[in-house]
């Protein structure tokens, strides 16, 4: 047994608020959960329909390790007409959810003692998934003073020759901020391999969405379709790839996953067939939601220092009420019923923060907003 491998891994600690809740809630307690970034929004009537397709059709044996042309072909077109970039299938691999994208291309990337540049505040994931593969974590820091956004002349001075990979998440988990056009025109220009985690993608409230394609075309994508998709269970994603890493993570694929689950294959081609008004709806949407949240934190005296405009998620500064946000979440959640994601998990300078996600219903946050006023007023 790998007991200093084990020992190592911190726990995902919002998985634990969701573990705790979710023993109160067999108990009989209500719980809201605002601590999970899972939509609750029914996946889409075509998705569905791809999928009994598939299946009634008899479609559900292996496809390549590639992942179904007719699905890459897709992706690649989206591409073209979304961000006017040329990619073709080929570049493209279908893998189980996001998170073996990831893994897919860490292993291909770094080997034993190699350090890894994170932006922090950072999915917790990361730097867990980073010690399991062997490489070393260096953290660069962002703030809420600056929005969130990357300093490029801090970031130039801090990156070195030793650096395998910078991972950037834009629109992020926990802030739900987009890197601005300057910030990733900038990071073009860096000579390092960059992995840009574009999950959250499309869920966009103010600038148009983006992506590290358009300004560097050697940088690697991860996608997927839980969030924008509502898809989390169908655990689908996809890499987009430097022509010269495709086979290599082909054969991992092959040795580590086989190939990603066919009749999620076939449901994301439903999915990239929705139409635009649709689409449009459910953005507006969630901007409606985003704003009730970010009102009423302000009217709880939780202001936020910055706009959040993407994803799903507020990131708030809770020391004024706790300098521990683990225990500060518990504490919420036995008080009130309310569940919340500690900042600890997104990095150690976050450990007073919390993260509120409105990605469930308009009443759902309203009800948790509610506990959270009342924790404010009847516990603090």
């Amino acid at each position: 047994m790998n007991n200093y491998l084990l020992s190592s891994i911190k726990p995902f600690y919002v998985m634990e608020i969701l573990e705790k809740a979710q023993e109160l809630e067999k108990k009989g307690r209500k719980i809201t959960h605002l601590e999970i970034g899972e939509p609750t929004n029914k996946v889409h009537e075509m998705i569905r329909s791809y999928a009994k397709s598939s299946i009634n059709s008899g479609n559900d044996k292996y496809s390549s390790s590639l992942g179904l042309t007719s699905l890459r072909k897709k992706i690649a077109k989206k591409y073209r007409n979304d961000f006017g970039v040329n990619i073709s299938e080929n570049e493209i691999i279908i893998t189980t959810g996001s998170s073996a994208a990831l893994i897919l291309a860490l292993r291909a990337l770094i080997k034993t003692g190699d350090p890894v540049v994170l932006v922090e505040p950072y999915y917790p994931c990361y730097p867990q998934l980073i010690k399991i593969l062997g490489g070393k974590v260096r953290i660069f820091k962002t703030f809420v003073e600056d929005g969130y956004q990357i300093d490029t002349i801090k970031l130039k001075k801090f990156i070195n020759e030793k650096d395998k990979a910078l991972i950037i998440n834009s629109p992020s988990n926990p802030t739900g901020v987009s890197q601005n056009k300057d910030v990733m025109s900038f990071l073009s220009n860096l000579n390092i391999n960059i992995i840009s985690d574009e999950i959250y993608q499309g869920l966009n409230y103010i600038q148009s969405p983006d992506t590290i394609l358009k300004y560097k075309n050697d940088s690697i994508v991860i996608n997927g379709f839980s969030k924008f998709y509502s898809m989390t269970g169908w655990r689908l994603g996809y890499l987009v790839l430097p022509k010269r890493l495709i086979r290599g993570i082909q054969k991992l694929q092959q040795n580590m996953y086989i190939c990603a689950p066919v009749v999620s294959q076939y449901a994301a081609i439903g999915a990239l067939s929705i139409n635009n008004n649709d689409i449009a709806k459910m953005i507006n949407s969630y901007k409606r939601k985003r704003d009730f949240m970010v009102s009423n934190l302000n009217d709880m005296g939780i202001d936020l220092g910055y706009n959040p405009d993407s994803a799903f998620y507020t990131f708030a500064d809770m020391s004024k009420f706790s300098d521990d946000s683990l225990t500060l979440s518990m504490d919420i959640l036995d008080k009130v019923g309310l569940g919340v994601a500690p900042g600890i998990d997104f990095g150690p300078s976050f450990k007073k923060y919390i993260r509120l996600s409105y990605s469930s219903s308009l009443k759902n946050i309203q009800v948790g907003l509610d506990k959270m006023r009342e924790y404010i007023k009847e516990y603090t």
